[in-house]
């Protein structure tokens, strides 16, 4: 099967009989810059990745052949009304596009790493300490078990089970643990392979002959930014107080939102005998040391009434991760853990573009 990010629907179940490929392709460089079409029949599934530019690559899978490249491309915008695949696009990170686009072009760099010398734990931290971009194929006894584990740059970006029927990525924090586990009850072995992020440019493309995608200097307009709720006191700059490209009043919605859904819970949990705030503030409080804008005394951030303030000079990335810390450590304390996570998928569909650039795996 062929694994691709879904976390950003841009349109889904197209009839592909009635679609002029290229152009939706087009279409889609200008409202997404980067992204996948993604075709699905019962046999055969297909997958044009783009960039603003051209079309990146391409790779087909029919049974068990594995058509990429040039020749996947031109197979898909030949024969796409002809097969009558289910069609979506999904929009991907830019800077990110070249790891899934070039993923079934991976290198093997160690093979048959068995559980008997090999610890996976540790295979994950050299793997992080040497910046892997690639990922570990986890093969064990159990073939329902292990699976695959992404990295960039050394980063633990997701991964995908190896049960899993639809190859969905899973991006929680339990994902690598799990597989750490299962590794060490079931035996069996590692490989490791690495992805070049080589974007082709300068080269002749997967989408260059023929291909009617945008020039540079024919660029569509840039995408629609989706409209937020205003957080009072906060000016929507382009890069917020700090180090991202997203707006901090975007971020600090999502954070209402996240501190707003826990809330809720607390709320609505008998067990749990004292108010939401103060329980949030104790968490602040631990917190200083590392994070000294949680300061309950200086206020630069507040949680009140379910509202969201911020005074401070942190950056959007340093916010993120101090807030997301304590919602998550604080719901462990609380044991919802588990109803948290049920409860923030419309968060996660809302905030779609804030948790991938975050990496957020709440």
């Amino acid at each position: 099967m062929i694994i691709i990010p879904k976390e950003k629907p841009a349109i889904e179940n197209l009839n592909s009989y009635y679609l002029h490929i290229r152009k939706l392709i087009e279409h889609y460089q200008g409202e997404l810059g980067a992204g996948v079409v993604f075709f699905k029949a019962p046999s055969m599934e297909c997958a044009l990745f783009f960039d603003e530019y051209q079309i990146a690559n391409g790779v087909c899978e029919e049974k068990k052949v594995k058509t990429v490249g040039r020749e996947a491309v031109e197979r898909i915008v030949k024969t796409a009304s002809q097969n009558n695949f289910s069609v979506s696009v999904y929009g991907i990170r830019p800077d990110r596009l070249y790891f899934w686009a070039n993923l079934s072009n991976s290198e093997v760099i160690h093979s048959d790493l068995s559980t008997e010398f090999t610890d996976l734990e540790g295979l994950i931290r050299k793997m992080e300490k040497e910046k892997l971009t690639g990922y570990i194929d986890v093969a064990l006894s159990d073939a329902s078990k292990g699976g695959l584990l992404f990295f960039f740059n050394g980063e633990v970006i997701g991964g995908v089970p190896a049960a899993a029927s639809q190859r969905d990525i899973d991006r929680s924090p339990v994902y690598k643990d799990n597989l750490v586990d299962q590794s060490r009850e079931y035996g069996g072995k590692f490989s490791v392979s690495k992805i070049s992020l080589d974007s082709g440019k300068g080269k002749k493309t997967a989408g260059s002959a023929d291909s009617k995608t945008m020039d540079t200097n024919d660029r569509p307009a840039a995408p629609k930014k989706k409209k937020r709720k205003k957080i009072e006191g906060v000016k929507e700059d382009k890069k917020g107080k700090g180090d991202s490209s997203v707006d901090t009043a975007n971020v600090l919605a999502m954070l209402e939102s996240l501190l707003g859904t826990l809330e809720g819970l607390v709320k609505t949990d008998r067990k749990v005998r004292q108010d939401f705030e103060t329980l949030l503030n104790r968490k602040f409080y631990d917190k200083v040391d590392k994070y000294d804008f949680l300061d309950p005394f200086a206020a630069e951030f507040r949680y009140s009434e379910g509202k969201v303030s911020y005074t401070g000079e942190a950056g959007n990335e340093t916010l993120v991760s101090a807030i997301s810390e304590c919602v998550s450590e604080l719901a462990e304390d609380l044991e919802l853990t588990a109803p948290l996570r049920q409860a923030l998928y419309p968060w996660r569909q809302e905030f779609a573009d804030e948790i991938i650039e975050f990496e957020l795996r709440l």
